[in-house]
Order: C-alpha cells, then structure tokens, then sequence
C-alpha cells in the first residue's frame, strides 16, 4: 500500500512540474538548409543578370548625334548630354546603359538649358539622337550691359557672347531692332521678357515707320514707369507709344504730327500713348 502511494505521489509531482514530453520527438526543428541553398542561388541568378545587362559594354551608350543646330555651340550642348549620361542610376549604373536611358528625361534637360521650339531625342544602336529646332531670332533685348536673342513669342534664345558671335556676322539678323531695358532686369535662356502680342504691336510699327522711310537705332522700354515705349529715331527725336494700344491709329497720329512740323530736326520727342490727343515738343 505504502509503495503505490509513493507511486501515485511521485507521478503527481512529476505532473505538477510539467517536466514531460514526447518521447518520439526531441524538441528541435532542422535547420532548412536546402531552402537558403535555393534562396542564394536564386539572387546569384538575379543580380547577374542585373549586372550584365545594366553594366555589359554591349548596351552601353557610345555616340551622341545632334541634328538641326543653327547658333547653339555644339561643344556646351555635347557636354550637357554627356553629363546626362554619366549620371549615376540604380545607385551602382550609369545612364549611359541604354535600359537606363530616359529620352524624355534627357529632353526635358536641354529645354530647360536651351530656348528651342521642338525636340525630338532618339536611342538608336549605342547613339543618342538629338533633333532640334531652335527658337527663331527676331529681335535683340538688351539688359546690365548683356546682349540677348528674343523670338517672336518674346523668349530669351540665347546670350551674344561678343562682337565676333556668329549672329552678329550674318547680314539678316545683324540689322534686327534692339531693345533695351531701362530696369536692367537680369533675365535667362527661356525667360519671357515680352508677350507675343506685344512683339507682334512692334514689328507693325517697325513695319510702318520703315514704308514712311523714317529709320531708328532703339527702342527703351520701362517697366517700372508703366511699360512705355521709347523709340529712338535716327534723326535724332524719339517717338512714345503703347504697345498695348491700337498700333495703326498712334501711326496715323504720328503722320498728322510730321506734316505740321516742317523740320524734324527740331523735335525732341512725339508721344502717341494717349488716343487722339498727340504731345510732341
């Protein structure tokens, strides 16, 4: 009787103190070794594959081709293209890759850098193909001693480096109307300086006073004072007028004033900005 108490005693302790378990399993699970075999075989696989597509010399980028470029130096717009594809991609690649290269990318930088009316970038056999079209020359804008290119939709096109730049040295633009900003606004590649309309105003008053034979060196405009416009003639009196206004009245205006004054070397200036009443002195 004694024995199977103790018997019955030493179970319940046994159970109290959960020391118990299967005596067909030990507890551990085996380490899956075949399992990150596969996993490292796998991103061996991947990043070879990464690597020699974005950094095999086959699919690397070796020539750029620019087409249409008229005034832009051609060494500044290779070195910015250039740049582009040194760029770094995927933190270890270049852009030079051609699965790197983004054409859209690539245009969007030079519109930003360069005044051009149309782009088109192309990827063809390791060379980059740049077609553009510059923005046309129609007027020169003048601002802190620097000279500017302004198309016809009053942007910026590019800076005149100096007396010998190639525009100069063409007979058809060298002789385009120069305005000069009293303000001396800086302004940059791309920037608006005049509105379409306004360049549009001009050049039909441009157009009047040169069939009346009356020729000019500049105009001045002021910004700040109320956007006037002062045109300088070349006999020496200026002429005011509003480039927002009716162009053909202020020039019949200033018809009427020339036949009243016999000898225009005596003007000092004609100012047409306020309708029909004309002041000239």
């Amino acid at each position: 009787m004694n024995r199977r108490d103790h018997f019955r005693q030493a179970q319940k302790r046994r159970y109290q103190s959960r020391n118990y378990r299967n005596p067909h399993l030990d507890g551990r699970k085996p380490f899956p070794w075949k399992l990150v075999v596969v996993a490292l075989g796998i991103l061996v696989i991947v990043l070879g594959t990464i690597v020699s597509v974005f950094a095999h010399p086959a699919f690397r980028i070796r020539r750029v081709e620019v087409l249409g470029i008229e005034y832009i130096q051609p060494a500044v717009l290779e070195t910015v293209v250039a740049g582009y594809l040194d760029e770094r991609a995927l933190l270890f690649f270049k852009r030079s890759n051609r699965f790197l290269f983004s054409g859209s990318n690539l245009s969007r930088m030079l519109e930003e850098q360069f005044a051009l009316a149309h782009i088109l970038v192309g990827l063809q056999e390791g060379t980059v193909y740049v077609q553009l079209e510059e923005r046309t020359s129609n007027l020169f804008w003048k601002t802190q001693g620097r000279l500017y290119v302004v198309d016809l939709e009053g942007v910026v096109v590019r800076e005149v480096q100096d007396e010998q730049d190639t525009i100069l040295q063409q007979p058809n633009l060298k002789e385009l109307p120069i305005f000069i900003d009293t303000n001396d606004v800086a302004v940059d590649v791309a920037s608006l300086v005049l509105t379409p309309e306004e360049v549009k105003s001009a050049f039909t008053f441009f157009e009047h006073l040169t069939q009346a034979g009356i020729a000019y060196t500049h105009i001045e405009l002021d910004r700040v004072a109320g956007k006037w416009v002062k045109l300088v003639t070349q006999q020496g009196y200026s002429i005011l007028f509003d480039l927002t206004g009716d162009i053909d009245e202020q020039y019949k205006n200033l018809t009427v004033v020339l036949q009243e004054v016999a000898d225009t070397s005596t003007l000092e200036y004609i100012d047409l900005r306020f309708g029909d009443k004309v002041y000239y002195r």
